[in-house]
């Protein structure tokens, strides 16, 4: 199963929908905004994409990692817009059968992510100004 979606607002709960009896590691990350950016102090992170690429690469890179990985399934939801510190901006969630999988494809998707989705992130100070950050 590969889920790839970007969203604009909160990332909802996490179902845990899933009955294989072949799965033995589901393993779960979020990615949250710090409150420190480029050595600055940060309120906020806003995302901004690519529409029509964007989504569609994380789905490419999500089935790229099913099958370099021999994972079971993997979910990724990309939040967009303005994301307050302390808040998620992604979650990504693995299931294979031993553990080794998921973490070996969990590292991997993440650099992937970074590297080839064209998302775009800016840091917001309490004044409101925005800065260009790192990549994704």
């Amino acid at each position: 199963m590969i889920q790839a979606e970007i969203i604009d607002g909160p990332i909802p709960p996490l179902v845990d929908r899933q009955n294989d009896d072949d799965v033995g590691a589901e393993l779960i990350f979020y990615g949250r905004v710090r409150g420190q950016e480029k050595k600055s102090t940060i309120t906020a992170l806003e995302y901004e994409y690519y529409p029509v690429m964007a989504e569609k690469k994380l789905t490419e890179i999500a089935r790229q990692t099913e099958q370099k990985f021999n994972i079971r399934g993997i979910s990724c939801i990309h939040r967009v817009g303005v994301v307050p510190v302390g808040e998620s901006s992604v979650r990504i969630v693995i299931r294979s059968k031993h553990r080794k999988e998921s973490l070996a494809a969990m590292d991997w998707f993440i650099v992937q992510l970074k590297k080839e989705v064209p998302i775009w992130k800016w840091g917001i100070t309490a004044d409101g100004s925005r800065f260009p950050s790192d990549a994704i």
